[in-house]
């Protein structure tokens, strides 16, 4: 059993009573010459010479062809690889060149060309600026014209009876439609953005007063009975929009400047404290205490608000006519 493990025959003779008394286990372990352990007996004697030979032959074998034939054959028929690297290397070379190229002559023109982008663009704000001056005079002189269309109106109407009834009528309704000029008593609020966060800085857009915000406040005011309300200067009717145009609020697209102001006349013991509970009220004062907006509110003994210059007649009739 033992001899039949380690793949060799026992001697004759002695050899069985020599390894009587060794286990299984011990005997497939083996002992070899030159193991370090040795055995007595004619096993010893008679375990046939380690082949050394051999054993170098093979260590000999492995150091001589380390790269297996067929992989060497594979490499002799794949020929040198060293060119297409260097292919690849050109290409990327050139792109590199060319893209280094276009970048420079970019760069060039745009050092070139941009004192003369830098003037067009001064001489159309000089231009935008000098518009809406003449704008404004225009504006100002169709007032001053309306006014004095309206004035020859009343002098004429007020010859009769009849006319001077027909006055009162035109006058509230001019009220209504924004097409005259209206005084009187009410309510002024200033409203401005918030001061500049140190932290997030005046461009965060944090307590910035947008268009939503003036339009609560109108329609709170009219909920509260104002009878005629301008922001800035202009005349707000059924037909005026308030919109925002990037960071700007414009009103019937005409641009407002900060800070926003806004006049509406009506009956002052009542208007102001109306206009607080009013959800156009409630807006403006989370405005303020949340995004610390500026508000300052005042009532004014006489408020003047100009027409609505966007209004242009368009259709009338006599009193009976058909």
């Amino acid at each position: 059993m033992t001899s039949a493990a380690d793949g060799t025959k026992p001697p004759a003779g002695g050899g069985r009573s020599t390894t009587a008394g060794t286990s299984a286990g011990s005997a497939v372990s083996g002992n070899l010459p030159g193991s370090g352990n040795t055995r007595s007996g004619a096993w010893t004697d008679s375990y046939p010479e380690f082949r050394r030979n051999d054993s170098m032959s093979l260590m000999r074998e492995l150091v001589t062809h380390a790269l297996d034939d067929g992989y060497a054959a594979a490499a002799a028929r794949r020929g040198p690889s060293r060119s297409r690297p260097r292919r690849g290397m050109g290409a990327t070379v050139v792109v590199l060149a060319v893209f280094g190229l276009m970048l420079a002559v970019a760069a060039v023109q745009t050092r070139h060309f941009a004192p003369e982008v830098e003037k067009e663009k001064a001489d159309l704000i000089v231009r935008i600026r000098a518009e809406a001056a003449r704008n404004d005079r225009l504006r100002v002189r169709a007032g001053s014209l309306q006014e004095e269309v309206s004035g020859l109106q009343r002098d004429i109407l007020a010859s009769t009876t009849s006319g001077k009834n027909l006055s009162s009528r035109l006058g509230a309704l001019d009220v209504v439609a924004g097409t005259g000029r209206v005084r009187g008593p009410g309510l002024r609020l200033t409203i401005d953005d918030a001061p500049d966060d140190k932290v997030s800085g005046p461009d965060s857009g944090e307590g910035r007063i947008l268009d939503i915000d003036l339009q609560q406040t109108v329609n709170g005011l009219w909920s509260a009975g104002a009878e005629a309300i301008a922001v800035n200067g202009e005349r707000l009717t059924t037909l005026t929009a308030i919109r925002g145009a990037n960071k700007s609020i414009t009103v019937d697209y005409r641009p407002l400047a900060r800070p926003y102001v806004v006049e509406a006349i009506g009956d002052p013991a009542t208007l102001e404290a109306r206009f607080t509970e009013s959800p156009g009220g409630e807006w403006l004062l989370n405005l303020k205490a949340v995004q610390h907006i500026r508000l300052d509110t005042q009532t004014a003994d006489q408020l003047s608000l100009p027409a609505d210059s966007g209004n242009t007649l368009r259709y009338a009739r006599t009193e009976g006519a058909q």
